[in-house]
């Protein structure tokens, strides 16, 4: 996982619970959102269901985004 790839304390998370409403009220879905402290990147993802997906899917966003900014 990418996660994996940051040094403990870069990474500040954060989830929060979904909009209540719709079929889905009371669902476990949880969206996260990821802020890289060295540099101040930010990814939020809340298209899965899972948290454990979600944060996988905003840590691959950070990382991304660190590797396009070092090009």
């Amino acid at each position: 996982q990418s996660i994996d790839y940051f040094p403990i304390g870069d990474l500040k998370i954060e989830a929060y619970p979904p909009r209540t409403g719709g079929q889905q009220v009371g669902s476990t879905s949880c969206g996260v959102r990821i802020e890289h402290l060295p540099s101040g990147l930010i990814a939020i993802s809340n298209t899965e269901r899972s948290q454990i997906k979600n944060r996988a899917i905003a840590a691959d966003m950070i990382l991304a985004g660190l590797t396009s900014s070092k090009r």
